[in-house]
């Protein structure tokens, strides 16, 4: 298998469950937002959100059936560790919020804990030394999601990263592959970043938090 096949499996796969991601984000999203309706002091408790909504799209995705072979995995007792794998095609997909502070780029660095830290530190799809086999080592991709304001109201983004790098905090994380999830399913090859400012932060930057919060996962 030559590394163009390796990205365009990449790219079916993501295209592949790309319906199923885009409806579990946007349902996790609405349900932690009603949830929380009750909590009269809820800006007290910016964190609760994308916690709330990542237990609520874990919950999506086991209730409702995944494409062919795909299934939920992760320890939710990780701070609700979630992926989406896929044993067939040897790839996995992590669940995690977009970053919303600067340096632009939004893929949340590794943090201290190394199995992390390794699961960061892939080579490049489009790179290949002559007269060295490829790796058949699973292809780990990170789930973004995020939600902003416009002047249309909350909007819920979603796209796939390929990452190079651990990354540093108060930096760019590096990628190679960046693909947006659209709403109607299907994936948009993104060339660049977007890093328009937001209208408002709706939840505080957990970056960290979720970074040390699976110290023994993987």
């Amino acid at each position: 298998m030559t590394t163009r096949d390796v990205r365009l499996r990449v790219e079916r796969c993501a295209d592949m469950v790309s319906l199923e991601l885009y409806e579990g984000v946007t349902t996790g999203v609405a349900s932690a937002r009603a949830m929380l309706r009750s909590l009269p002091n809820r800006g007290d408790y910016p964190h609760l959100l994308p916690l709330s909504a990542r237990a609520f799209m874990r919950e999506h995705w086991r209730a409702n059936r995944l494409p062919s072979d795909w299934q939920v995995a992760g320890n939710p007792r990780l701070m609700g560790q979630t992926f989406l794998r896929s044993a067939q095609e040897n790839l996995e997909m992590r669940l995690l919020k977009e970053r919303r502070r600067p340096p632009p780029g939004g893929v949340p660095v590794a943090g201290s804990n190394e199995a992390r830290r390794d699961a960061w530190r892939q080579p490049p799809l489009g790179f290949e030394i002559p007269g060295q086999p490829l790796s058949d080592e699973t292809v780990r991709l990170l789930a973004l999601w995020d939600l902003t304001q416009n002047d249309e109201g909350l909007v819920v983004s979603v796209r796939v990263v390929h990452t190079l790098a651990p990354g540093v905090f108060g930096s760019k994380v590096p990628v190679d592959l960046s693909y947006e999830i659209k709403p109607t399913g299907g994936i948009f090859d993104m060339l660049q970043f977007r890093g328009d400012p937001q209208n408002e932060d709706l939840y505080a930057d957990i970056d960290r938090e979720e970074n040390e919060g699976d110290a023994s996962g993987e």
